[in-house]
């Protein structure tokens, strides 16, 4: 073997396993918080604005407000496929490897994974969340343990 221990290789992903792939939509999943989201977003751009600023200023901070609370506003897809697990949200794509990936849990609301073994404070910051629309959570998260136990997560 080339450098890898046996104990290192992973068993194949069944032939033609078609990539799995979801979509979530915070206004359908949580109208309320997505509600919320974008009330405070217009309430602090309105601050902003009333602080009579320059005008890059006041665009740079409504637009970090807007992003702050993005994720609360902004439809989500994902793709789980034999290269990784990825999703996109409205600033294009955000991708992870399988082999990036030390932990993975599968919750109720979705899947958050970690590039680390155990409980880290980067955990927010460096994971990331698959949320799992609740008409398709029993579906998804079935067919995503497998893929899970196959790379020993």
């Amino acid at each position: 073997m080339s450098g890898a221990l046996a104990s290192d290789a992973r068993p194949p992903a069944p032939a033609g396993e078609a990539p799995l792939e979801w979509s979530f939509n915070p206004w359908r999943e949580r109208p309320g918080a997505a509600a919320l989201a974008a009330v405070l977003t217009l309430g602090l751009c309105v601050i902003v604005l009333a602080a009579r600023q320059s005008f890059v200023l006041t665009v740079a901070l409504c637009l970090a407000a807007a992003g702050a609370l993005a994720p609360a506003l902004t439809p989500l897809y994902c793709r789980v496929d034999e290269s990784g697990l990825a999703r996109r949200g409205p600033l294009g794509w955000e991708r992870r490897i399988w082999s990036e990936i030390r932990r993975a849990a599968l919750r109720a609301g979705g899947l958050f994974l970690s590039p680390y073994a155990e409980r880290h404070w980067l955990d927010p910051y460096r994971g990331m969340f698959l949320p799992l629309p609740r008409a398709e959570r029993e579906r998804l998260s079935a067919a995503l343990r497998p893929r899970l136990e196959r790379h020993g997560l």
